[in-house]
């Protein structure tokens, strides 16, 4: 089984599986032996063209390939970390002999870094294991931080999680700015994540000499199709012990958002909270105290950042742009300088990111 993570992800799935598949051939294992599995998680699972375009043409017809869909999928549950976290895994991967996961290693606000483990632990996870290890209380315990994996509780979760599969071996990449392949390694999924994470650790994580007024921040496909995937770049500047953003400043995020605020049963939910919610407080609290199902998370986190900051949206206009909690949208930059601008009855500080996820910002 070779999982790989769906179209929500910057991976270059299509030039590393066909080198991955030669390899297992060579070693004689058979195509028909072999599976892909679409970690969908609790995203919306894909089509036949978006199955084609994920994985190549050649690839699509090549090996079978299915979504590994945390609510949709079968599950089969394969014990509980000693943390107290279920690990159930959709059954197709927990029953192959041998999983190969694929990914990208990148900033994550949760796990330090994506890529290793995850690909499994939370791609090809059940709705059980993603609703336990995405609750509040846990992703705002003490060391679950963006860049950092060693003593980050939910990296060290999902590694547990992941020990309980079969996943046996991780082929990840670095991409630049275009998407393509800045660094490949293979072997051990923890230790190539954890190299690929320390040799771009100081490109990824920049100081600068804030705070600003006014932050705007590149959102690179595949996360500018909707306002779920989006708002991590207003999350990764704000949730951290130094934000570059002033109390009260603007968070832009420059994304077109096609797919309005996301179709699969996590973004839909993530919508409905922020839409139903009486205020950023209200809804941080309430994740305090209860589950808020597939997709709360996002919800929680974007809360805790319009508790200090307000967040834009620049370039959806007319494209279901959202408005829900005050998330405000203008059609040009120019549009959402001149309202920071009115506001603050002066010239704002601006900060620009061409890329606010792969460049996380933080005051020096």
């Amino acid at each position: 089984m070779i999982a790989v993570p769906d179209a929500s992800r910057a991976c270059p799935t299509t030039l590393l599986l066909p080198r991955l598949l030669g390899e297992l051939n060579a070693a004689g294992v058979p195509d028909d032996d072999i599976a892909v599995a679409i970690g969908c998680g609790l995203h919306a699972t894909t089509s036949g063209a978006e199955r084609r375009t994920l994985l190549g043409a050649q690839m699509a017809v090549r090996v079978g390939a299915f979504d590994a869909q945390g609510i949709e999928g079968p599950v089969t549950h394969l014990g509980t970390t000693p943390a107290g976290a279920p690990a159930s895994i959709h059954r197709r991967v927990a029953d192959a002999a041998l999983v190969v996961a694929v990914g990208v290693v990148e900033p994550h606000l949760y796990a330090g870094f994506s890529g290793g483990v995850k690909a499994v632990a939370i791609g090809c996870a059940g709705e059980a294991t993603i609703a336990w290890t995405h609750r509040p209380a846990f992703i705002g315990a003490a060391g679950v931080e963006l860049g950092r994996l060693d003593g980050n509780p939910f990296q060290k979760t999902l590694r547990e999680i992941a020990a309980l599969t079969p996943l046996r071996f991780a082929v990840n990449a670095v991409v630049d700015a275009a998407g393509r392949p800045g660094g490949v390694l293979a072997g051990d999924a923890v230790r190539v994540q954890a190299s690929l994470a320390a040799a771009n650790h100081a490109a990824w994580l920049r100081q600068v000499d804030g705070p600003y007024d006014l932050v705007f921040a590149g959102v690179p496909e595949p996360k500018s199709a909707n306002l779920y995937q989006a708002t991590r770049a207003a999350t990764y500047i704000a949730l951290q012990a130094s934000p570059a953003i002033a109390v009260g400043g603007v968070i832009a995020l420059c994304a077109d958002l096609p797919d309005g605020t996301g179709e699969g049963p996590g973004e839909r939910n993530f919508a409905a909270l922020l839409a139903g919610a009486s205020s950023p407080a209200a809804l941080v609290v309430r994740g305090l105290r209860e589950p808020l199902g597939p997709g709360g998370q996002r919800a929680f986190v974007v809360a805790r950042t319009l508790e200090r900051f307000r967040i834009a949206v620049v370039g959806a206009a007319g494209r279901r742009a959202p408005v829900a909690m005050g998330i405000e949208s203008y059609a040009t930059v120019a549009d959402a300088r001149a309202a920071a601008e009115a506001r603050l009855g002066r010239r704002a500080r601006v900060l620009a990111v061409a890329d606010a996820l792969s460049t996380v910002v933080r005051q020096a």
